[in-house]
């Protein structure tokens, strides 16, 4: 691989070989999403997994946002 950059090779390279973070995969409201927890039973939305389209629309599902489950 080729990679023709004016960036210094650190910045291209930053984080290549670091540990992938722990994701879990949990339902919340009958749809399922990979979440990076935080503590008990809160976590930030990584991504929706299986969840019906309109889910994708609304802002409270968003990757990043907070949520909690049960």
């Amino acid at each position: 691989m080729t990679l023709y950059t004016v960036m210094p090779m650190e910045l291209v390279w930053e984080g290549m070989w670091k540990e992938a973070e722990e994701l879990v995969e949990v339902r919340v409201n009958g749809l399922l999403m990979q979440v990076q927890p935080l503590e008990s039973r809160r976590g930030i939305i990584v991504r929706l997994l299986d969840c019906p389209l309109e889910a994708y629309l609304n802002p409270r599902y968003g990757p990043g946002q907070v949520i909690e489950w049960s």
